[in-house]
């Protein structure tokens, strides 16, 4: 069974089976796939509107801190739905991921967004100097759409 809703705070839920299966901020443009599995990773993308009317369908790459034990973790999802020939030489380390950033080097996502979550955690694995550094890189990134989780306060 297939259910809509639309919250107070402008967002969209769509149900399958009472399992969320996507959700669209609707004030913001951004959509999610969350059941990946029913679709494949080409589905995982986020389709948003610009200023001028125009549909853009950005790939989506998300990273739960949560679930990252190590920085080894974090590189793999942060790779884990690139092409081949993006990662295959991608050094898995900071160093790398400024290459990456800056250079267009190995482990370059393209125009993306890029969605972290857990940042807490990440802080703790990463160290608060080299995490500040790996979000001030895609801050300035022009290609990436940056969406942070928000610190509780």
């Amino acid at each position: 069974m297939l259910r809509k809703e639309i919250k107070d705070d402008n967002e969209l839920y769509l149900y399958f089976n009472d399992k969320l299966i996507y959700k669209r901020w609707l004030n913001q443009g951004y959509s999610k796939v969350f059941d990946r599995f029913a679709y494949s990773k080409h589905t995982f993308m986020s389709i948003t509107e610009d200023e001028n009317g125009n549909i853009k369908h950005l790939r989506k790459i998300f990273i739960n801190g949560e679930f990252c034990n190590s920085k080894l973790d974090f590189w793999n999802n942060y790779i884990a739905d690139m092409e081949f020939s993006a990662k295959k030489d991608f050094g898995k380390n900071l160093d790398a991921f400024n290459d990456a950033i800056t250079a267009k080097g190995p482990g370059y996502p393209g125009d993306c967004i890029i969605e972290i979550t857990g940042t807490e955690k990440l802080k703790k694995i990463f160290g608060k100097e080299d995490f500040d550094f790996l979000i001030g890189l895609l801050r300035e990134a022009e290609f990436v759409e940056l969406i942070l989780e928000k610190a509780e306060e």
